[in-house]
């Protein structure tokens, strides 16, 4: 399971294996072997950069269900700077105020 969605998720991407490979500091046949060879373990610091990488979770990657992208988006936020946060953080509240705006209109 796990070789058949990095594989998935890597052609999606449109990566290589090369490309995927240098972009989570691996090499370029063991991202290959993780994608044909359902046997092999990678460490759980490689499942995360892959998942990073490639816009999924590590949940996604070992077997949930389904990709949670809410899970993503979160995960990408905390590592924002304050002030890009605080830019977010500002948006939302204009999105929720047009959707007020929306029920009301009804």
């Amino acid at each position: 399971m796990f070789s058949e969605r990095l594989k998935n998720l890597r052609n999606e991407k449109g990566l290589t294996l090369e490309a995927l490979a240098k972009r989570v500091d691996s090499t370029k046949s063991y991202i290959w072997e993780l994608e044909n060879n359902n046997d092999k373990k990678p460490s759980a610091d490689l499942v995360n950069r892959l998942a990073r990488e490639l816009g999924s979770t590590v949940e996604y990657m070992m077997g949930a269900e389904q990709n949670d992208s809410d899970m993503v988006f979160f995960r990408e936020y905390k590592t924002l700077s304050d002030p890009t946060k605080k830019q977010l953080q500002g948006m939302l509240e204009v999105l929720r105020q047009g959707a007020k705006s929306d029920d009301t209109d009804t």
